[in-house]
């Protein structure tokens, strides 16, 4: 039996990118393999809608375009400040920290977003250098208003660069960098873009890279993107070694999004994303959300129902979602359906829950989850 990998990243992989993966390693400066990797990167600054952007594609986490985007533009004892919707915003709060840069953090309860007002009045009271936005937080599945936020931050803070954590949104969610002036945008290979772990795709502005140019210190040598420019400028340059093979699949899985269509890519999502909360909802599992992202979903658990049996019943069955981050560990479960998951796949899913209920003594209504899932 397959198992149906519906956590939020990696996601599923299909055989078509599989099997660039599996072709054989060439040389990281052969000409056949800077033409794949200049491709590559033409097609990562489509894919942010940064045309003016300047790509990287780096061996690494998406906690790897982290640490990039704050060492490339923030000295020690500058000013960050942190919009988190959950954990993994709250991740940019310790990396600043750890990089000694006063940081400064605008939370809310989770499955809210911070209020636009909010922003506003901490950036008149207090100069900042950069703010992040996480665009999907994965441990909560909120969709940040990032166009609106980076409008707000123009309007009352224009010299501050903007850091858009793209991890669990690229590919999923339209972004714009040139449109919505964005600094620095990162996202990871294993998440919409449906490629196995391992890269971390980016995009710095003119003027984030004026910034690093003016640093005279960086705290990263790996990660600085001075380093980094003249490879991705001429890939048969080298600093250091690339994953090759691991740029044969995300080119070929960009090429799949690509001739799909950004756009139907985009509504795929939103599609899917309708179908399972549906059916989920005939469950009487509530979204944690208020503003939910069509990359993840994550559930709040019915009275009385123990996540570690429900999730270990579903992987007997070959259905397998991550448990709940934080303050919602064990109150709720994270479902992915990005990438390349099919709707089929995602009925099937649905069917093993609805079995998984049944085996808990939760009572359902299997006609009308079905059918909701398949009308949605």
């Amino acid at each position: 039996m397959k198992e149906l990998l519906l956590i939020p990243g990696p996601t599923p992989v299909s055989e078509e990118v599989l099997s660039a993966l599996r072709k054989d390693t060439m040389a990281h400066t052969d000409d056949r393999f800077a033409k794949i990797m200049s491709d590559a990167l033409q097609k990562t600054k489509i894919l942010f809608g940064a045309e003016s952007g300047f790509p990287f594609i780096i061996a690494g986490s998406g906690t790897l375009g982290m640490e990039m985007a704050l060492t490339n533009i923030l000295n020690e004892g500058e000013n960050l400040l942190v919009i988190s919707h959950g954990f993994f915003g709250d991740r940019f709060v310790d990396l600043g920290h750890a990089l000694n840069i006063n940081t400064d953090v605008l939370k809310t309860d989770a499955g809210s977003c911070v209020p636009l007002e909010t922003i506003k009045n901490t950036l008149q009271s207090k100069h900042f250098h950069a703010v992040t936005i996480t665009h999907v937080d994965t441990s909560t599945g909120t969709l940040a208003d990032v166009e609106n936020i980076a409008r707000l931050i123009h309007e009352v803070s224009p010299d501050t660069l903007i850091v858009v954590d793209g991890v669990c949104a690229t590919g999923g969610v339209p972004e714009a960098f040139d449109d919505w002036g964005l600094d620095v945008i990162f996202t990871g290979s294993q998440k919409a873009l449906a490629v196995p772990p391992g890269l971390t795709l980016l995009a710095f502005s003119q003027r984030a890279i004026e910034k690093r140019k003016s640093m005279t210190k960086t705290r990263t040598y790996y990660g600085d993107i001075l380093r980094w420019m003249p490879v991705m400028a001429d890939p048969h340059k080298y600093f250091a070694t690339p994953a090759v093979n691991m740029v044969y699949a995300l080119d070929a899985s960009l090429n799949i999004i690509l001739n799909y269509g950004l756009e139907a890519y985009y509504k795929k999502h939103q599609d899917l994303a309708k179908k399972v909360r549906g059916a989920m909802e005939t469950l009487n599992f509530e979204l944690v959300s208020k503003n939910p992202a069509p990359t993840l979903s994550v559930f709040l658990f019915p009275q009385g129902v123990d996540d570690a049996t429900f999730r270990s019943k579903l992987a007997v069955k070959g259905v397998i979602v991550a448990g709940a981050l934080a303050e919602l560990q064990g109150k709720a479960f994270r479902m992915g359906h990005m990438g390349s998951v099919t709707e089929d796949e995602l009925f099937i899913a649905i069917k093993k829950i609805l079995e998984v209920c049944e085996e808990m003594g939760i009572r359902v209504d299997k006609g009308k989850a079905l059918d909701t899932f398949l009308e949605s």
